[in-house]
C-alpha cells in the first residue's frame, strides 16, 4: 500500500523477508490504541470532520476486540494492515487517519505502549513474591541453616535471614523497573516521522491519553529505542538475579541437602526412572537467565552504530526486547508460586549446621577480642586445631578444654551488626521491607 505509488509492486519474497507481520501479533492491541488516541486528537484540534473521526474510530474499536482479520493481510507491518483493512471497510474516508503520522511515530508508541503495561506487571509480581518471602521469613527467623561460600558450608545462619537476602535484592530491581517505567511512560505521537509534522497537532493532549508524559523531540522520540535498552536491562540483570536464586532451590531440593521441598506442579519426573523428582521449574528459569542475556545481546548488537533515525533494523531488535519482558514476566510469577507452595526441611539444616565447624570464625573472633592477640594468629591456631580434629566434636572438644568457650549454634546466628542473621537484626529488616513494599505498592497504584 506505501510504496505502490512510488515503487510499484513488490515480490512475494522482498515482502516475506521484510514483513513483521508476525512478530506483530504482539503489539496489534497497542498499534491500535495509539492510532485511536490520534484520531482524538485530530478530532481534539479540529482537524478532520466530525463524523468521519467519529466513523474511523468506531472501526477501530471494533478491530481492538477482533484483530484476527489484520493477518490475513499482506502487508509490510500491522501499520499498513490496518489501513489496508480501514480502507476495505469505509473506502477513503480512511484516508483522514494517517494525517499527521508516521510509522516511525506509531510503532515507538506501541512498543512503549506495550513496555509500560509489562513493567507494570513485572511490578505487581515482584511485589507481591516480596510479599511471600516476607511471610515465609517470619515463620523461619529461628530456622538454623549453614551459610555458604564456594558452596561450602561458612557461617551460621538462618533461613529468614537466606530469603531476606532475596528480599533486599527485590527491593533494588523494584526501584530498576519503576526507573525504567519512568522513562519508557512518555509519548512520541505527533512526532512523525523524524522532524515533527505541519499538522498543528496537540502532542500533550494526545500524549497524556496514553502516557504520563511527552518525548519532547521528535528525532529522539522516533529513532531511539534506548528506553527498549533500558527496561530489558534491567529485565535481564533481574533474571540472571533469580537464576542464582533457581539454581539455590535446585541444589537444596537435592536428596543430598533436603533442605526445601518444591511444590510438586513444579517438579516432573523421569521417562525412565520412577525414583526422579526433576526441578524443571527452576531448570527452565535457571536457563532463562542465559536466555535473556542472549536476546539482550541480540538487542543490542541491531541497535549499536545505527545512524539517527529509524532504520528497519529497529524493527528485528523488537522481536528480543517483547522476548525479554514476557519471559522475565512469565518467570516472576513461577517464582511466587513455587515459594508460595515451598515446604522446609529445618532438621537437615540444622544435621549441615553441626557436621561442618562453622562456628570455627566466631571462636577465632571471641578468643581475638578476649586475649588481645592478632586476629590472624588466631586464625592460625584455629585451623591448626581443626586440621588435627578427626571430627567436629573433637575439633568443639578442644576448644573447650584450651580457650574455655563454649560457643552454639544458638548463639552464633546472634552477631551485633546490621544485616546479621541474629533473629533481632532479622525482624527489624522485616518491618523496614513491609514498609518499603506499602510504598511501592502505593506508587505502583498511583501510575
Amino acid at each position: 500500500m506505501y510504496r505502490k505509488a512510488l515503487l510499484g509492486e513488490t515480490n512475494e519474497l522482498a515482502l516475506k523477508y521484510i514483513s513483521s507481520m508476525e512478530e506483530d501479533r504482539e503489539i496489534v492491541g497497542e498499534v491500535i490504541e495509539c492510532l485511536i488516541a490520534h484520531v482524538k486528537g485530530l478530532l481534539h484540534s479540529e482537524l478532520i470532520p466530525p463524523d468521519k473521526g467519529e466513523l474511523i474510530l468506531m472501526e477501530l474499536l471494533e478491530l481492538k476486540k477482533n484483530p484476527e482479520p489484520l493477518f490475513s493481510i499482506e502487508a509490510e507491518d500491522i501499520h499498513e494492515a490496518v489501513e489496508i483493512y480501514l480502507k476495505k471497510k469505509i473506502g477513503g474516508d480512511e484516508g483522514y487517519l494517517p494525517l499527521g503520522k508516521s510509522r516511525n511515530d506509531h510503532v515507538a508508541c506501541a512498543l512503549r505502549l506495550k513496555t509500560k503495561k509489562i513493567l507494570k506487571e513485572q511490578i505487581k509480581e515482584v511485589l507481591s513474591l516480596r510479599k511471600v518471602l516476607i511471610e515465609k521469613a517470619k515463620e523461619n527467623l529461628q530456622t538454623l541453616m549453614p551459610s555458604f561460600t564456594h558452596l561450602q558450608p561458612a557461617q551460621p545462619s538462618t533461613f529468614a535471614h537466606y530469603l531476606c537476602s532475596i528480599v533486599e535484592t527485590l527491593e533494588m530491581y523494584t526501584d530498576m523497573l519503576f526507573f525504567a517505567l519512568k522513562v519508557v511512560d512518555k509519548s512520541p505521537l505527533g512526532a512523525g516521522a523524524i522532524g515533527g509534522t505541519t499538522v498543528p497537532l496537540d502532542r500533550e493532549y494526545i500524549g497524556k491519553l496514553l502516557f504520563s508524559s511527552v518525548v519532547e523531540n521528535s528525532i529522539y522520540a522516533t529513532s531511539s529505542r534506548d528506553f527498549l535498552a533500558v527496561a530489558c536491562s534491567a529485565d535481564v540483570l533481574l533474571s540472571i538475579s533469580l537464576s542464582r536464586v533457581a539454581e539455590d532451590l535446585i541444589i537444596f531440593s537435592t536428596p543430598n541437602f533436603n533442605y526445601i521441598q518444591l511444590p510438586r506442579e513444579h517438579l516432573a519426573t523421569s521417562s525412565m526412572m520412577p525414583q526422579k523428582k526433576n526441578p524443571v521449574t527452576m531448570e527452565v528459569a535457571r536457563a532463562w537467565g542465559g536466555e535473556a542475556l542472549g536476546h539482550f545481546v541480540a538487542l543490542m548488537t541491531i541497535l549499536k552504530g545505527l545512524p539517527t533515525g529509524y532504520n528497519l533494523d529497529m524493527q528485528e531488535a523488537n522481536k528480543h526486547a517483547l522476548k525479554i519482558l514476557q519471559g522475565t514476566l512469565e518467570t516472576l510469577r513461577i517464582f511466587k508460586n513455587a515459594f508460595e507452595g515451598i515446604k522446609i526441611n529445618p532438621e537437615n539444616m540444622i544435621r549441615d549446621s553441626k557436621v561442618f565447624p562453622i562456628l570455627a570464625t566466631d571462636i577465632a573472633e571471641k578468643i581475638a577480642l578476649a586475649t588481645g592477640k592478632p586476629y590472624r594468629d588466631v586464625y592460625v591456631e584455629i585451623a591448626s586445631i581443626i586440621r588435627d580434629s578427626e571430627s567436629v566434636e573433637e575439633f568443639y572438644s578442644r576448644i573447650s578444654k584450651k580457650y574455655g568457650i563454649d560457643v552454639s549454634l544458638e548463639e552464633g546466628i546472634l552477631k551485633p551488626v546490621l544485616g546479621s542473621p541474629d533473629p533481632e537484626q532479622v525482624k527489624n529488616f522485616l518491618w523496614r521491607a513491609e514498609k518499603k513494599l506499602e510504598e511501592d505498592s502505593r506508587k505502583l497504584k498511583e501510575i
